[in-house]
Formats: C-alpha cells, structure tokens, sequence
C-alpha cells in the first residue's frame, strides 16, 4: 500500500508537468529565451523521481538531464504546443525513477519479513518453554510411569506440581490412570486365582479322561475279540449256506442229466434219444452256467481292461442273449428300440460286461414273456439306450413287463435270490452284474413299479481305477 501511494504520487509528476510547466515551456521557445527556460528546467528536474529530462526543438537537443534507462524507468513524452498557433515547437522526455523506488520498499519488505520472523521465533521459543514446563514434563513422567510393571511398583501416580486452586484436566488424567491402575491390579489377582483353579480342575478331568481311556481301550480290546469271533461264526454260517445253495442249485439239473442219461442208456427211439439228449444238454448248460457265476463271484474270471465302444457291447449282449435263449425258449420280444448315443466310448472289461449285460437283457425278456402269457393285449417293449455324461456312460435296460415287488428292494442283488419258477434260474445273474459293475469302479443301480415296467442303470466311468478288493 505504501508502495502504490508513492508510486501515484511519482505519476503525479506527469499531471503536474502538463499543467504547469508545458505553456510555460512554449513560450520560451517561442521568444527562444534559453535562460528562462533553463532555469525552469532546472525546477523541473528537482521535482521529487525525475530521473531525465531532455528537451528537443528544431531536432536539436536543447537540455538534457541525467541518464535514459527506458527498461527500469517510467517514461512519458510531451509535445509542446503554441496556443495560439497549434504549431509543434519541441518535445519534452520525461522519465521517472520507478527501479529506485521499487528497490526501497524491496528492502524495507526484507527487513520488515525478517522483524517479524525475529519476533515469532521468540514467541516459539517463549511458548515451547512454558509448554515444556507446563504440559509436557508432566506428560513425559506420565508415560515413565505406565511402562513400568504394576506389580512391582504398587504406587499411585503423583505429578511435583505447585499447589494451584482448582482441578484441571492434568489431575483428572492423574486420577483416572491410578484408578485404572488400582482396578487393572485387582482384575490380575483374581485372574491369577481363576488360571490356578483351572489348571487344578485340568488336571483333575486330565486324570479323569486318562481313567476313562485306558477303561476305553479295555471295553475296545474286549469288543474286538467278541468282534473277530463273531466275524468267523458268521464267515462259517455264510460259508454253510452259500454252500448249501450251491449244492441245491447243482443238484435239481444234475439229477435231471443222471435220470435222462439212464433212460437214454435204455432208450431205442431215435426221437425219444433226441428229446433226453437235449434236456441233458439244457441242464448241463445250466450247471456250467452256475459254476461260471460262481467263478465271477468269487473274482477266478478275469480280462483286460480296453477302451470300447459300448453301444457295440450293449447290441452284442442283445444278440447273444437271444441266441442263448432259443435253447430253452422260442420267445423273442416283438419290439426292441435303441437309443443310442453316437459315440459311446469308455473303458470296459468286454467279456465281464457282456456277461453282466446279457444277464439283464435276459431278465428283462423273462418278465416280457411272463406278462406277456397273462395280458391278451399286451404289447411288449425292450429300449436299449446309452447316455453319454460329463465323467460316465450310462447304460439303459428298460422294459414294460412284470416289474419287480417294492418288498425285495436292494436284495434282488443277493446270490441265490430269485423270482422265477423253480429250475428257471439260479438267482446269480443280477449279482454277477452288480459285481461286474464295481469291478468297472461303476454302479448297478434299478427302478421299477410292479406290474408296470422296470429300468436297470449300468453306470460307467469315463476313467478307469480299478476298486481295491
């Protein structure tokens, strides 16, 4: 403000030098009196910041003062008019000295900046002193005082302050701590008694638990020799009546193959010959077909594991099964549809799993043709169909016959338990495929409702591991 208060008065020089000095000035030149005119220039140029006057007539320099820095100066020209005749009589540069002024207030900024600075660094240094007595020793003894150990030094915090009137926020955080502090003592001793009590009551149920555990394994070692002994009655029991049911399955078409052998020994008829020769051959063939299933069961069958189509399998079982079949029965069912996926190839041991296939097929004909003498209007139906999953095939066994009784449930997988008539079956095919199913590390799985239709599920895994046995 002091600087733009001097610098309008500075460019006041100029309005005073129009008004003025100028018709003045023009007079001079007109009557050409240097001497007056020198000595107004003379006044002129002790106007307060002029730096330079120079005086131009007739393009001759007439006066000039001081030294011309137009780049730090403030520079005007005026044209000195004759006021009767508008005639141009000279020029007059006049340029004011602003560096000189700027300069001044420059240094006067500096040492008023460096005043003040003084005066703050005082004021600082004065109010961290007081702080420092005030507050800050106080807060300094406070944080010594809570890093040290509480049981070791039971004191209560008191700050060596000059009595004062009153209570300020320092003897309320005095207070507080040592009443924490007091209260923080207290919680340690009966949380010290409660750690003691619980390891006294640890220990007593640690002793508990060891009396209880070495009972534990009395009562487990005595349970598994009770375990072991009843696994063996059972194992002789199962072997008792697995061998009892073999010996039963054996025996009816074997005794059949003794009688007919002895009558074919007495018989001339070559027809008669025939008939004996062929109910020998029917039984025979179920004796092998007995022995064979027993062979499975008991894991003597084996093969090689390759990577098939199984819809060729599932057509092959088909076939087979109805050749098979043609022995003891002409009945074939009128209508088989397949629903097979195009490309159904999987990891399969090929001979088991026809066999297991052909096994079901087989089943599912017998309830066709069983239905099929009761119901005039029946219209029998076998649908083979492979479905392809993301990490199975599915092999699908369907047909609409007999169906099977909810009662059996999982036990139609039992050896030896069958629903056909006597001398019809030995009741070990659906147990060889469920076993060949796991053997494949799939699943045998059925639905059905009685009277109605039936579906048996072979599931098989795209990748092989063969089950530990």
């Amino acid at each position: 403000m002091d600087y733009q208060r001097d610098f309008d008065k500075l460019q006041n020089n100029y309005t005073i030098i129009k008004n003025s000095y100028l018709d003045s000035m023009a007079e001079h030149l007109w009557s050409y009196d240097t001497r007056l005119l020198e000595i107004q220039l003379d006044g002129l140029s002790r106007l307060q910041g002029v730096s330079h006057l120079r005086l131009v007539a007739d393009n001759n320099v007439i006066y000039e003062f001081g030294q011309s820095k137009p780049q730090e100066q403030s520079s005007q020209r005026f044209d000195i008019y004759h006021k009767n005749t508008d005639e141009i009589l000279g020029s007059l540069d006049v340029e004011l000295d602003v560096a000189s002024l700027r300069n001044k207030y420059l240094q006067e900024a500096v040492w008023i900046f460096v005043r003040q600075a003084a005066k703050t660094m005082i004021v600082v240094l004065c109010l961290y002193f007081v702080f420092n007595q005030i507050l800050v020793v106080h807060i300094q003894h406070i944080a010594n005082y809570l890093r040290k150990n509480p049981r070791k030094e039971n004191k209560d915090l008191i700050l060596n302050r000059p009595s004062h009137e009153g209570e300020d926020e320092l003897d309320v955080l005095v207070e507080s701590i040592n009443l924490f502090r007091r209260d923080l003592l207290t919680a340690n001793t009966k949380l010290e008694t409660l750690n003691q009590a619980l390891e006294h009551k640890v220990q007593e149920r640690t002793h508990q638990l060891s009396t209880k555990n070495e009972s534990l394994e009395k009562a487990m070692l005595q349970i598994k020799r009770m375990q072991a002994t009843l696994v063996a009655q059972e194992r002789m029991a199962s072997l008792g009546s697995l061998t009892a049911s073999v010996a039963h399955e054996i025996r009816n078409p074997l005794n059949f193959v003794l009688n007919f052998s002895e009558l074919l020994t007495d018989s001339e008829d070559i027809e008669e010959v025939k008939e004996i020769s062929r109910v020998v051959l029917k039984h025979s063939q179920r004796i092998d077909q007995i022995v064979r299933s027993m062979q499975i069961l008991s894991g003597y069958e084996s093969d090689v594991i390759e990577v098939l189509d199984v819809n060729e399998l599932l057509k092959k079982a088909y076939h087979e099964t109805i050749a098979a079949r043609s022995l003891g029965s002409s009945y074939v069912p009128p209508k088989v549809s397949y629903r097979l996926e195009k490309s159904a190839m999987a990891p399969v041991y090929a001979t088991s799993l026809t066999r297991a296939l052909s096994n079901i097929i087989d089943n599912a004909i017998y309830a066709l043709e069983k239905k099929d003498l009761v119901n005039r209007g029946f219209e029998p139906e076998l649908v083979l169909s492979t479905v392809v999953r993301a990490d199975s095939v599915d092999i699908v066994i369907r047909d609409n016959g007999l169906g099977i009784p909810r009662v059996l449930g999982e036990k139609i997988f039992d050896p030896f338990l069958t629903t056909k008539s006597a001398g019809e079956g030995a009741g070990l095919g659906l147990t060889v495929a469920f076993n060949i199913a796991q053997k494949h590390g799939g699943t045998l799985k059925y639905t059905s409702e009685f009277g109605q239709w039936s579906e048996f599920v072979v599931s098989l895994p795209l990748s092989h591991e063969r089950p530990n046995t």
